[in-house]
């Protein structure tokens, strides 16, 4: 069974899985937990516009909802899973290929101004 552009998106991009449940994978991993080969799971993508040439390109702030991913637990992620492909739909009607905002400011991630070196966010 051939999941959902949503499905792709949740496990790729968010690391939120069928169960809802967060782990890490990179592509050969996702590629491994839908059992197909890792060129399938790159068209898959590609024809979701969810691939990283696309999403480059759309204004999304991508990190902070894998960061907020992290931390759901099952019972919660489908909403979460929800909000952020909405948010990406959304984003994605206004792609924009003349500019890249994959450039991300982990130090600032909530874009709350913390980015700051005299800050202790994170303890560093």
């Amino acid at each position: 069974m051939q999941p959902t552009p949503k499905a792709l998106f949740a496990l790729y991009h968010l690391g939120l899985d069928a169960s809802g449940t967060y782990k890490f994978r990179n592509m050969a991993q996702c590629a491994r937990y839908l059992q197909i080969e890792t060129e399938r799971l790159q068209a898959l993508l590609a024809a979701a516009h969810i691939d990283a040439d696309t999403v480059g390109h759309v204004e999304f702030p991508l990190s902070k909802w894998h960061a907020q991913a992290q931390f759901v637990t099952p019972d919660t992620a489908g909403k979460l899973i929800d909000d952020a492909w909405t948010g990406y739909q959304e984003a994605l009607a206004r792609i924009d290929r003349s500019q890249f905002f994959h450039s991300v400011n982990y130090d600032d991630l909530w874009g709350d101004g913390w980015d700051s070196d005299d800050d202790n966010r994170g303890n560093r």
